[in-house]
């Protein structure tokens, strides 16, 4: 009894954070840090030395991580997935965005500065060659607004609700991750759109969900090396990808 209770409390204290692995992989992938973490020593060593795989590496990290497929050096899952992930998604899109908005301010901003230094340089050498140039007289082309070019769909585009059109938005992200149709759902509601915008993009979007799953099932291969019953199993889960019966035996059927 002492050495089943024994063995049982060493395999609990084996299991590795969720959140722990999820914040390296977020803030410090490039450096390897989430592998050093899980005890994957020589593939953290090797993700450091090429950071990150150029960044593809530490992608691919932080989306396995969040999608719950992390494991440990064992082969053992994160401890507190379930109950921490929405957050885990919710934030690592609050940090995307925030990288997006200041890169923008910062290519924006040096866009300014070199097409300000341009002009000083010009007016100096205009100055230097005794030249006096002036500004040349706005002509009357110039001050009427050309008329706005209607596009074929802006009947279309305008009928679409500005919300559901975020969603859209959104679904192009998440559809980088191969999601399933009932995954796709909870990861639009998750991402804060109504329930009518996320049916909305699964109405709308055009979506392969036998070449999502059978993409899921090549990972499980490749990467876990699950057999074809495992791999099954873990498609058709509700607590996994959640991919129908049907799209399921066709990832199987297409493995390679």
């Amino acid at each position: 009894m002492s050495t089943t209770d024994t063995s049982y409390m060493t395999t609990t204290a084996t299991k590795k954070s969720f959140v722990v692995t999820w914040l390296l992989a977020l803030f410090l992938g490039t450096l390897g840090i989430d592998r050093f973490y899980l005890g994957k020593i020589g593939t953290g060593v090797l993700k450091l030395l090429t950071g990150g795989g150029f960044g593809i590496w530490t992608l691919v990290d932080l989306i396995i991580t969040l999608t719950g497929n992390q494991k440990d050096k064992n082969g053992q899952p994160l401890a507190g997935y379930p109950e921490n992930k929405k957050m885990a998604w919710i934030v690592t899109a609050v940090v995307w965005v925030l990288n997006i908005v200041v890169s923008l301010v910062m290519v924006l901003t040096g866009a300014l500065a070199v097409g300000s230094a341009v002009e000083n340089s010009q007016t100096v050498s205009q100055e230097d060659n005794g030249t006096a140039v002036e500004a040349p007289a706005p002509s009357e082309e110039y001050t009427v607004a050309p008329a706005p070019v209607e596009s074929e769909d802006s009947t279309m585009d305008s009928s679409v609700p500005e919300e559901y059109r975020a969603a859209m938005e959104s679904a192009e992200g998440i559809n980088f991750l191969s999601p399933s149709k009932a995954d796709f759902y909870d990861k639009l509601i998750f991402a804060g759109h109504s329930p009518e915008a996320a049916q909305y993009v699964l109405d709308n979007f055009d979506v392969d969900y036998k070449e999502n799953a059978l993409k899921n099932a090549q990972n499980y291969k490749d990467g876990w090396d699950k057999t074809p019953e495992e791999i099954r199993e873990q498609l058709v889960s509700e607590h996994g990808e959640q991919f129908t019966p049907e799209e399921a035996d066709y990832a199987i059927q297409n493995l390679k």
